[in-house]
């Protein structure tokens, strides 16, 4: 496996997946509770409001550590929110890029070239700054990527309103097209994205139900999405019919099996549901919790990796990344990997 390295950051939150609304802190859970440090750099920073197309307001946060899992760039990060006018609705968004300097380091400046997109949809009253440690290490690779505060569902913006999560997907549209069109300006803050056509979403707990319906519900697809990563997800809360359109985005789940939260089942059975011939993944995690693995300080660097992997194998169309996949998801004690 690559040389994983786990550095510190500094992030807090909490939530779940299940039919009922889950818990402050999971029964079970044995994810770091945040320190005091933490929930100050959870909290987005002040801003301040302009209108375009959108209505964004930015803040420059550059990133201050970076999780390493052999990275190639330094990566930068900043708040901003991104404001759909005609749907009324406020995404408060954490941009993470690959910057110039030295990889696993912190940056201002954009990198040369141009890289793919990818989104993230937190938890059921999650921070979405909770998964920075992931989220950098993932964008130390080599992608752009975006996790937005839902409007009534985050703990940073939102009132609990559980109901709202059906309209999520477009969420995740709308700001996919907005940093589409930021990243194309010329002197922006963004590199290029590398094919807009071609994007990715995560999504952890509701959110992996919602990375779910954004891939292959009929109702809610976005026919951009070319890979899905489903972290203690499964298929629930939203209506309608899936996987009815071939052809389907590869998909990686990832479950914990001391998950008490969400049943490790039900990454079990949305494996069984994707259709024959389309490259699907299930990377179990050993013991570990519903949050632990996946977010705050105690998120595994071993599952960022192979969120890279799959993202290198099936976005990127990177040579030899779906042999490191099934290389770094079999790890004794820690990761086992089936794939279909």
């Amino acid at each position: 496996m690559s040389c994983v390295v786990a550095m510190a950051l500094t992030l807090a939150g909490c939530g779940g997946a299940p039919s009922t609304p889950p818990p402050t802190r999971p029964p079970g859970d044995t994810s770091a509770a945040p320190s005091a440090a933490s929930q100050a750099t959870t909290t987005p920073p002040s801003t301040t409001t302009t209108t375009t197309t959108t209505t964004t307001t930015t803040t420059a946060t550059p990133a201050t550590t970076v999780a390493a899992g052999d990275p190639r760039y330094a990566v930068a990060s900043f708040w901003q929110d991104y404001t759909d006018t005609k749907r009324n609705r406020t995404m408060k968004t954490r941009v993470y890029y690959p910057a110039s300097g030295t990889p696993g380091t912190a940056g201002t400046t954009r990198a040369a070239g141009a890289f793919p997109l990818v989104l993230m949809a937190h938890g059921y009253q999650l921070p979405a700054g909770g998964y920075e440690k992931i989220l950098m290490q993932v964008a130390a690779a080599g992608y752009v990527v975006a996790s937005p505060a839902f409007p009534h569902t985050s703990q940073e913006t939102g009132d609990g309103d559980r109901s709202d999560t059906v309209n999520e997907p477009a969420d995740l549209s709308f700001v996919a097209d907005t940093i589409i069109e930021q990243a194309d300006a010329p002197g922006g803050r963004l590199p290029p994205i590398a094919d807009p056509a071609r994007i990715a979403v995560l999504g952890h707990s509701d959110g992996g139900l919602v990375a779910t319906a954004t891939a292959y519900n009929a109702q809610y697809r976005d026919p951009r999405v070319a890979a899905v990563v489903v972290m203690t997800g499964g298929i629930a809360l939203f209506p309608g019919a899936y996987f009815t359109a071939p052809p389907f985005a590869p998909m990686l789940a990832i479950h914990a099996t001391g998950d008490q939260t969400n049943s490790y089942s039900a990454s079990v059975s949305l494996f069984s549901r994707v259709p024959s011939g389309t490259p699907r993944y299930l990377v179990t995690v050993e013991g570990g919790s519903h949050l632990g693995p996946f977010m705050f300080d105690t998120a595994m660097p071993e599952v960022g990796q192979v969120i890279i992997d799959f993202l290198d194998a099936y976005l990127a169309g990177t040579n030899g990344a779906a042999e490191r996949l099934q290389r770094d998801g079999n790890i004794p004690n820690t990761l086992r990997l089936q794939s279909g």
